[in-house]
């Protein structure tokens, strides 16, 4: 039997994370957890065979991409998604920002320009560093500026509402390499279509980005449904 040691056992542990947080997340996508249902780490160390810290740790994990919900009182449960929920917050998201992002262009100032540039410098860096937490983040205050930048108090409230509305579906959305992907390049050609004062361009772009996240996580969550089905 051979030991492991050193970085062996890291290069394992990460292995059984990795496979768990990808077991767990199949079983949610494919309602072998219902939403809302409490999950015991217990007795998922049990179904699954592992220890419970690797169960605990793709908890958290799973926390962030907005499968899971964790609570000081009720422990982790199942969060409640539905294909019908991404389309509804998304038919009001698409009119909504891709309008505010159009009003923008008529107010923008160098000073709100030159503090856009500096966000997606910052999105850069958590990027380059696989910082998917943070990046999410940096990719809210960026919609947050740009949108204030209308100059509609009402507009700019009901957009940040149905944007954290959407928080599970944007967690998600950054587990996706389509979407995760193509961020900074695509927060780059918003910024030079701002700086050109270009709002059909702006507002194009807007819209363009939120229909690919809404149509890619609808693909995600269909096709992980399927398979999971498949196996069943």
């Amino acid at each position: 039997m051979t030991e492991l040691i050193g970085d062996d056992i890291a290069v394992a542990r990460h292995t059984v994370q990795d496979s768990v947080v990808a077991r767990l997340r199949a079983m949610i996508l494919g309602h072998r957890f219902k939403p809302g249902e409490k999950l015991v780490q217990s007795d998922l160390a049990e179904k699954l065979g592992v220890s419970r810290t690797p169960i605990r740790e793709a908890l958290y994990q799973l926390t962030a991409e907005g499968f899971v919900s964790l609570s000081p009182h009720k422990g982790a449960t199942v969060t409640n998604f539905s294909l019908h929920e991404i389309q509804e917050i998304y038919s009001v998201r698409i009119p909504l920002e891709s309008y505010a992002a159009y009003l923008a262009v008529e107010n923008i100032t160098d000073e709100v320009l030159d503090q856009l540039q500096g966000l997606v410098r910052e999105m850069e860096r958590v990027y380059t560093r696989g910082d998917r937490t943070r990046l999410l983040e940096v990719n809210r205050e960026f919609y947050a500026v740009l949108y204030q930048a209308a100059g509609r108090r009402r507009l700019y409230e009901m957009v940040m509402n149905h944007l954290d509305l959407a928080g599970m579906y944007r967690r998600m959305a950054f587990t996706l390499e389509s979407l995760y992907g193509t961020t900074v390049s695509d927060h780059k050609q918003l910024l030079e279509a701002l700086r050109r004062r270009d709002a059909q361009a702006t507002e194009r772009l807007t819209r363009e980005g939120l229909e690919k996240t809404e149509a890619d996580l609808i693909a995600f969550l269909e096709d992980t449904m399927d398979r999971t089905s498949q196996r069943a």
